[in-house]
């Protein structure tokens, strides 16, 4: 029996990694729109019918705990963060949170959160590039 061989075109490899990095980076650039959004601990909350909490009256975000963080991306996916203990005020003001150092975590994060449209970019991108690849576009007059 004859042993085959399997020959695979340096373009489609390259093209594969190409079409990868600009998914990443598209997705990534996407997940910048993101918000961020919390619920302050209060001990009583008011919930009506539709399982929503109400903020009833006032309340000091210097002394007031962060109940629960969230980042929604523009993908629609919600993530639940860690509190930590944080104030409200550290969420409104500057803080260690506002810095783009720790965001940036949350950003790359959130990319493999959504991963099912990382993976359909990429695909995206890599048909587009073994395309050009493949044909040359010419325009004549």
């Amino acid at each position: 029996m004859e042993k085959k061989t399997i020959n695979i075109n340096h373009n489609v490899l390259d093209s594969i990694i190409l079409g990868f990095t600009f998914a990443l980076l598209t997705v990534f650039i996407i997940e910048h729109f993101s918000t961020f959004s919390y619920i302050p601990n209060l001990s009583n909350p008011v919930i009506d019918y539709g399982h929503k909490v109400i903020l009833n009256g006032e309340y000091d975000t210097r002394t007031t705990p962060v109940g629960a963080l969230y980042q929604t991306t523009p993908f629609g996916t919600r993530i639940d963060l860690p509190t930590n203990g944080m104030m409200c005020s550290e969420l409104l003001y500057d803080s260690e949170f506002k810095r783009y150092s720790n965001k940036g975590v949350l950003y790359l994060k959130a990319v493999f959160s959504d991963y099912k449209f990382l993976i359909l970019i990429w695909i995206i991108y890599t048909c587009i590039i073994l395309f050009f690849k493949r044909y040359r576009l010419k325009l004549s007059a």
